[in-house]
């Protein structure tokens, strides 16, 4: 075991592997699932996110390879290290959480290299600490006690201290999630060059779906305790596995209305009140009820005969595109959305035709939200 131990001592980006965790929280004879046989792969120097709502397990995942919370069942490799009993300060793993974990009695700059003169991990703590405050845009902070931090520049804090020994895995739970707009942005694109930079092996809790996007080597998606989808975030975005991921990601939202298959030959259609638009979906039985999903950004009103027809209930001039909100007449509940070129200008009220290319339009089923391929 010290051999393999002695693997996690060193500075070199290390594969994460979870094999079938789960984790239980029990209260008397009851139970939640909180993570539900969860398996993944995360290669050397990879960065991935953690991405869903509220709840869905993103952080006790976190803290499961932090070692912050104990595991009902399965493996944690790191390396090929089995952690599942080995201490935090044995995981060799760099930690930044939403509650900060400051020390109070230090300035930033004592809070940032405690950890390097702990450890004697480099010859001048100071330059170092020096150097990261330039590249975090920080250097204001610290002389500061983190009693008279804002909650921004703690988080901002603690993402450096997590940073700073350049561990050769990194742990972030909502990184961003307290920065201004600006903030954000500048810290976003820092994370991304110095994970670059030191290979740091990342996962980051979100959920913030442009963050997710944005940083990503790949993205899990998550709900209920379960990985709905893991892949680069435009294999998310284009080929989404089922409903609950085709509408969690992506803004505007997708839209989705119910229609009927129309078997026309060798090509499947759906049918909307009077409208018919081709899918590429070939495994949908002739007459099925089916959720239908189209993205916005795939929403066409260019040189369109055939397609879904109705009216503008609001048009959104953006600049850099518009957003135009089309009432259907089989689709009562909400209006359409379709984002269109800067150069098409509409009006409220104007009629309109739009479509989407057949590989664009998803189809799921109406009871489980399957994907239909």
């Amino acid at each position: 075991m010290s051999a393999k131990v002695d693997e996690l001592r060193g500075g070199e980006a290390l594969p994460l592997r979870l094999r079938n965790v789960r984790k239980v929280y029990r209260s008397g004879k009851k139970g939640v699932e909180a993570v539900k046989s969860m398996d993944l792969d995360i290669e050397p120097g990879e960065l991935i996110t953690l991405l869903g709502p509220s709840g869905c397990g993103k952080t006790t995942t976190l803290r499961m390879v932090a070692g912050l919370e104990t595991i009902t069942s399965g493996d944690v490799f790191i390396g090929t290290t089995r952690v599942n009993d080995l201490p935090p300060s044995k995981r060799n793993v760099g930690v930044g959480f939403e509650s900060y974990a400051l020390y109070p009695p230090l300035n930033v700059r004592e809070n940032l290299a405690y950890g390097l003169k702990a450890g004697k991990r480099v010859a001048d703590p100071d330059k170092t600490v020096d150097e990261l405050a330039d590249r975090l845009e920080m250097h204001d902070l610290l002389d500061l006690r983190p009693a008279s931090l804002s909650s921004g520049q703690k988080q901002r804090v603690a993402l450096a201290r997590a940073l700073i020994r350049k561990p050769p895995v990194l742990l972030l739970d909502e990184p961003l999630g307290h920065l201004d707009a600006s903030a954000r942005q500048h810290v976003r694109r820092e994370l991304k060059l110095l994970q670059r930079q030191f290979g740091y092996t990342t996962i980051v809790v979100t959920h913030d779906q442009l963050e997710a996007m944005t940083l990503s080597d790949r993205m899990a998606v998550m709900d209920a305790g379960i990985i709905q989808q893991f892949g680069t975030p435009d294999e998310i975005f284009d080929d989404p596995a089922n409903l609950f991921v085709a509408d969690f990601v992506g803004e505007p939202s997708i839209n989705l209305f119910t229609a009927t298959v129309v078997r026309d030959g060798g090509r499947t259609m759906i049918r909307v009140g009077n409208d018919v638009l081709e899918t590429a979906a070939q495994n949908a039985p002739d007459g099925a009820e089916v959720t239908v999903g189209i993205r916005p950004q795939d929403c066409t009103m260019k040189n369109v005969t055939r397609g879904l027809s109705g009216s503008i209930f609001v048009y959104e001039d953006l600049m850099e595109h518009g957003i135009a909100r089309v009432n259907h007449p089989a689709v009562p509940d909400k209006p359409l959305v379709v984002q269109t070129p800067a150069e098409l200008q509409l009006e409220t009220g104007q009629s309109v035709t739009f479509s989407a290319p057949p590989k664009r339009v998803y189809l799921f089923d109406k009871d489980s939200g399957d994907r239909i391929r």
